[in-house]
This record gives structure tokens, C-alpha cells and sequence, in this order.
């Protein structure tokens, strides 16, 4: 066994402990029943741990992470999720985070070719190609932070435009999604003022107005 498994067990041991003296009952309410007030879609990057982030306790956070915080339409893995957080958990808040410095968007504006990871970083490129316009006469650091940006707001769009979402919203569910990016530098979430709470709220929004 690995130095760092070893670690990870002796510090899940006392964890564990701890958690026990200071909460008798935490881990039995806990296995009883989920009840998390968001469902996070975030990056994969090692750096940007929900938990950590926002401070909320265990068990509040249904988390759903991949390279650049991709919510795509296709993908069964993230309908899945979303629709179990939805419908079954009925979270009332989505999530979506990106963040600076992201090596999933910095790959987008690099480089294309043929492996999986860059066929999943196609997504990200359609959206360059949406803002080529606002994007091109910018420094490459630039476009990598506004590309970031560009890519949350995008990600909203494609969860709202979610049957899964909009039924939601249809049979009045209290549900609303927010849009985020977590700044590696400083460790600060900015809101990036794109949040929607029904269908007719989303409806009245579209991608072309931020950041034009």
C-alpha cells in the first residue's frame, strides 16, 4: 500500500473519530437520508473541491464534476445526474462553476485533434467560435478568462433548455441555476449575474446579452 493511501486511511480514521465524539448521531442521520440544497457541476481540476469552496456541511452538495464543467446535452452520464438531483432529490439549486486558470479551456483555444479529451473540448470550441467576434482581439490570457466565462454561461443555457429542467419548472418546482467561476488566485467564487428561476425568467434571457 502506497504512502499516500496510507495517509488518506489514518486521517479518515481520526476524521471518523472525531466526528463521533463531537456528534454521536451524525453518521446515523446521515445514512438515513440525502437531502442536499444544491447540485454542483464543476471542473475536475484537483484545486476546485465543492466542499471546500463553499463551506457547507457534509451531505449539502450533490456534485457532478468533469474537464471544463461540460453540461452536454448527450451525454447520458450528466442527464443522469441531473435528473436524479431534480427529480428525486429535488435540489433547489444548480450550480454550474468554472474557474480561472482552467486547463480544459486553455486546451479548447490550443489545440484540436481526434483523442477523447479533445472531441469532449469540441464543446468548448463551438462556443469560441460564437464569440470569435468579442474573443479575437484579445490577449491569449484574456481569451482564456473570458472564454472561461463564456463557457458557465453557456453550460446554464444548456440545463435550462434540459426537459429535465423545464418540467421542473413547469409543475412549479422551486429550482433556480446560477451561473459561477471560483478564482484560483484569491480562492473567491464570482457570481457572474446569470441566475434563472422558471422557464419564463430563462426565456427572457439569452446567451448574446452577457458580456457583448
Amino acid at each position: 500500500m502506497s504512502t499516500t493511501i496510507r495517509e488518506i486511511l489514518k486521517f479518515n480514521q481520526e476524521w471518523s473519530a472525531q466526528i463521533q465524539r463531537e456528534q454521536p448521531d451524525f453518521f446515523e442521520r446521515l445514512a438515513k437520508k440525502q437531502k442536499p440544497e444544491l447540485l454542483w457541476f464543476g471542473c475536475s481540476d484537483s484545486r476546485v473541491g465543492p466542499d471546500q469552496l463553499t463551506g457547507l456541511p457534509h451531505g449539502s452538495i450533490f456534485v457532478h464534476r468533469n474537464i471544463g464543467n461540460i453540461f452536454a446535452t448527450n451525454d447520458l452520464n450528466s442527464l443522469a445526474v441531473l435528473e436524479y438531483a431534480v427529480d428525486e432529490l429535488k435540489v433547489p439549486n444548480i450550480v454550474v462553476c468554472g474557474h480561472y486558470g482552467c486547463g480544459g479551456v486553455h486546451a479548447a483555444l490550443e489545440h484540436s485533434g481526434i483523442q477523447p479529451v479533445d472531441l469532449w473540448l469540441d464543446q468548448i470550441r463551438f462556443i469560441y467560435n460564437r464569440h470569435a467576434d468579442k474573443l479575437e482581439h484579445l490577449s491569449k490570457d484574456e481569451q482564456w478568462k473570458r472564454l472561461t466565462e463564456y463557457n458557465v454561461i453557456a453550460q446554464v443555457h444548456n440545463i435550462c433548455r434540459s426537459t429535465i429542467v423545464r418540467e421542473a419548472w413547469k409543475r412549479g418546482q422551486t429550482l433556480a441555476v446560477h451561473g459561477v467561476i471560483y478564482d484560483i488566485h484569491d480562492g473567491l467564487l464570482k457570481p457572474l449575474g446569470i441566475e434563472f428561476r422558471s422557464f419564463d425568467d430563462w426565456k427572457e434571457d439569452r446567451l448574446s446579452s452577457h458580456f457583448s
